[in-house]
């Protein structure tokens, strides 16, 4: 496997401490159809993972993560 850029590395070192422990329990699709994501759970809560393209939605790779 490469070494990720600076922005991958930038987008893990945020991720996975808050993605890690979590259980992914379902699916998600908001209410226009358009965007996707899953659910995921532990036991204080459930977090909302949206999959999009960047944060301004017109590149590759990133996860919105949302409060359940």
């Amino acid at each position: 496997m490469s070494k990720p850029n600076e922005y991958a590395q930038a987008c893990l070192d945020r991720l996975i401490p808050e993605l890690t422990g979590l259980t992914i329990t379902g699916g998600a699709v908001d209410d226009t159809g358009e965007y996707w994501g899953f659910t995921a759970e532990w036991k204080q809560g459930k977090k909302v993972i949206w999959v999009n393209c960047d944060p301004e939605g017109n590149g590759p790779g990133f996860l919105e993560i949302e409060e359940g």
